[in-house]
């Protein structure tokens, strides 16, 4: 028979489980963390702007994606929304929120351990698995 991986492809619909979740988890998240996206597809190009204002959000990434153009953020200033308002900021000068790590996610997330001193409990969980 068909072995189908327990994943959702582009182009099916997503479970029920995440719709009944999305509201609650974004609501009540502390800090959002983005990697190894192009942030291209919906809905999930769209979950950056689901967590509150004041949630720091971390991009891990080869490159910056998801950004707010000026047009968005002059727009918000009046009221008028694109779709596209709480996309990251990482312009030195109005950045509030938002870290971009440019590299693997491998990398980042080595780095990120290092700097919460969680370094010896990761290589721990790599070793067991590996």
């Amino acid at each position: 028979g068909l072995v189908k991986p327990d994943i959702v492809f582009f182009g099916e619909n997503l479970p029920p489980r995440f719709h009944n979740l999305l509201k609650e988890d974004f609501q009540s998240c502390d800090l959002l963390i983005v990697m190894g996206t192009s942030l291209a597809v919906q809905p999930f190009a769209s979950l950056i702007s689901r967590v509150p204002e004041e949630c720091p959000r971390l991009l891990i990434n080869r490159e910056k994606v998801g950004e707010t153009s000026e047009m968005d953020m002059m727009l918000a200033k009046l009221g008028i929304t694109r779709g596209g308002g709480n996309g990251f900021v990482f312009d030195e000068k109005r950045r509030y929120r938002d870290v971009f790590f440019e590299g693997d996610c491998d990398q980042g997330c080595w780095e990120l351990a290092t700097l919460l001193g969680w370094k010896t409990e990761l290589q721990a969980l790599v070793d067991k698995t590996a």
